[in-house]
């Protein structure tokens, strides 16, 4: 059998409970269920589980499934529910509510475990080692039951299994796709097994696309420490596939000696897709940065110049200069943190990238984002729409995105030949998406300042600036509009 659990990436307990309660065909635990009315029970055991929730906790539940190789003849519900409480049992202590559900919805039967996340000593359920625990107790579930683990024990008996990191995980068990690091590590699986030599390994993995990095003692540089390998953004450790120096050279036959001088040899600078340059001219334009929102607080620096990722695993860095920041592994929060240091040393753009089209187009899509603008760089449809997306999607995130920004290709939207009724017809619509006014026409109706003096107990200044003069959010959605329509409809 195949334990899983079930990140909650939105927790939502009565949700959860009406889902698992709803395709039952048999339900067990120490909660009280009325089966004639699932939405009432569901609510009352978010209810209780939500009683115990503590102001830093987001959710106060634990989702397991557990699926089982048997075809639905072979396995009853009454074993699948003792399998189910023996696991709860034995692992995770029955001193908690908790809901067993069998579901036959699927090829094979499978268990849905709803547990709270506190026991009802209110204390908050922690094992050492937890996966590796569940692990040993399935194994001896289904020697006890006579369970089928064919396929599983496949997995169990690799000695360098694929391990994932919590973020590629969540992804997979969110998507249901492959994440890129289990491609990389699986693509790394294959050069092992089939490289005669630890040469033929290396040079197949630089041809594939990978970065070998050495890591070195900062007292002694000849003598490494380890080494990590790059793929695009993804940094994989070398432990979590059978790749430390220790196994390879166990592998080839040779010291780790010979290991550690192959990784040296074939360490080299980031591959092209990898680095990048923004330039511009220096000027007086020093506009004030608010430190809170400032991106070098996700980096270090110890010489003001060059900074480097706090977060080891993006490996991002850029080093700064008047007249422009390179960057390595770049990122879309390097590269604005790179820009902000631009801004802060008097560039307001326009901007010249250097580099790979990936780099450069993300460049394009970050400076966009802030309002600035990349001479070089001709955005494609799909970067059009990528702007457009990010921003309607994220307006809480860029409040400062002036109306303006769609403006600027509106011309090269139109050649491009977007859909502007589709887009306008959008359920989110531009005043929404750009908060702040736009600079407008004035009204050309004149306005009675004395009556509207005695209307307002505070009256506003009369030497307002043409962007305070602007029009209300309504007004900025028809003004645009119509000027589209004037320019480009027939």
């Amino acid at each position: 059998m195949l334990i899983k659990e079930v990140p909650r990436i939105q927790p939502n307990t009565k949700n959860l409970a009406n889902y698992v309660l709803k395709k039952a065909t048999r339900i067990s635990g120490n909660i009280s269920v009325n089966i004639g009315n699932i939405k009432e029970s569901a609510k009352e055991v978010e209810l209780d589980f939500n009683s115990r929730l503590t102001s830093k906790q987001k959710s106060n539940e634990m989702h397991y499934i557990v699926s089982f190789e048997e075809s639905h003849d072979e396995i009853t519900d009454e074993k699948l529910l003792l399998i189910g409480n023996e696991l709860i049992k034995g692992h995770f202590g029955d001193n908690r509510n908790f809901l067993l559900a069998v579901h036959r919805d699927t090829k094979n039967p499978h268990l849905h475990l709803v547990m709270e996340n506190r026991d009802f000593d209110n204390k908050a359920f922690f094992k050492k080692d937890n996966y590796r625990g569940l692990e040993n107790l399935a194994q001896r579930l289904e020697k006890q039951y006579s369970l089928k683990n064919e396929q599983i024990a496949e997995s169990r008996n690799d000695p360098n299994p694929t391990r994932l990191n919590y973020a590629s995980k969540q992804y997979e068990s969110r998507t249901g796709q492959e994440s890129d690091e289990k491609k990389y590590k699986n693509d790394l699986k294959i050069l092992l097994s089939s490289a005669k030599t630890p040469e033929a390994l290396f040079k197949a993995m630089i041809e594939d696309g990978f970065t070998i990095r050495a890591n070195k003692s900062k007292t002694d540089p000849t003598r490494l420490t380890g080494y990590y390998i790059n793929k695009s953004s993804t940094s994989i450790k070398p432990s979590s596939i059978g790749f430390q120096i220790s196994k390879l050279a166990q592998k080839f036959h040779v010291d780790e000696d010979g290991i550690e001088k192959l990784i040296l040899q074939f360490e080299g600078s980031p591959p092209p897709d990898s680095a990048g340059e923004i330039k511009a001219v220096p000027g007086p334009y020093r506009p004030k940065i608010n430190r809170r929102e400032s991106l070098y607080t996700k980096f270090q620096t110890t010489d003001g110049v060059n900074y480097t990722s706090k977060n080891e695993k993006y490996r991002s860095s850029f080093s700064v200069r008047r007249d422009g920041v390179s960057f390595t592994n770049p990122n879309e929060i390097s590269i604005k943190a790179g820009i902000q240091a631009l801004l802060e040393n008097g560039s307001k753009g326009p901007f010249e990238v250097t580099g790979p089209e990936d780099f450069k187009r993300k460049a394009w899509l970050v400076s966009a984002i802030m309002g600035l603008e990349v001479a070089n760089y001709k955005p494609s449809q799909s970067d059009l729409k990528a702007l457009y997306e990010r921003v309607k999607s994220n307006q809480e995130k860029y409040p400062k995105t002036k109306i303006k920004l769609l403006e600027t290709h509106l011309d090269a939207l139109k050649k491009e030949g977007l859909d502007f009724d589709r887009i306008f017809n959008e359920p989110v619509s531009l005043s929404d998406l750009f908060p702040e006014k736009m600079e407008a026409p004035k009204p050309t109706r004149p306005v009675n300042q004395r009556a509207k003096s005695l209307a307002s107990p505070n009256p506003e200044p009369t030497n307002k600036t043409t962007l305070d003069k602007a029009m209300k959010d309504s007004e900025i959605e028809q003004y645009l509009k119509s000027h589209i329509k004037k320019k480009w409809m027939p």
